[in-house]
């Protein structure tokens, strides 16, 4: 199977682009290595801040990118960023419900989950909270991500569930 994202790759600078975007291909274990150093240091919560109002700020600008260069509506803008999202090896993104200023996503094969294994109580997939409020808060033309609410509510690698489930609602 090849990918179903496409990737062109500037013959002059070697830089790989998909839907007009610059892209990094890297071993996920690095990213997950970084991922855990940076949240050891500076503590979970602190972390999971950060990431999700930097998440949350580069949702928007892809999901603005799309809208620039493929003339797709919000909602068709927010269902093809998890498609992306998908298709690029973070893990396979269903939206089960999108109703109004609500929803709930479903992430199976967690790139976060699979690599931290069995964790009972723990989830470790927040970083995609701010994925989830920044694609939301551009599909509801909310200029503010923070006025969107996303929890993890419950992550695979707790082994109660086998897959991630986020819950998200405008707070508005």
């Amino acid at each position: 199977m090849q990918p179903a994202v496409p990737i062109d790759v500037d013959e002059t600078n070697g830089i790989w682009r998909t839907d007009g975007l610059p892209m990094v291909y890297l071993p996920r274990h690095f990213l997950v290595n970084n991922h855990l150093a940076v949240e050891a240091a500076l503590g979970r919560e602190a972390y999971r801040d950060i990431l999700r109002a930097a998440t949350a700020k580069s949702a928007i600008e892809w999901c603005e990118a799309q809208v620039r260069g493929k003339g797709l509506d919000p909602e068709a803008t927010f269902r093809h960023y998890f498609q992306r999202l998908s298709q690029r090896g973070w893990g396979q993104f269903s939206i089960d419900l999108l109703a109004g200023r609500r929803g709930s996503i479903s992430l199976r094969n967690s790139m976060f989950a699979l690599e931290a294994g069995q964790q009972p109580g723990q989830r470790v997939c927040y970083m995609f909270e701010g994925f989830v409020t920044g694609a939301f808060s551009f599909l509801l033309g909310i200029a503010d991500p923070t006025a969107v609410a996303c929890e993890e509510t419950y992550c695979a690698c707790d082994g109660q569930h086998d897959h991630c489930r986020f819950d998200f609602e405008a707070k508005l």
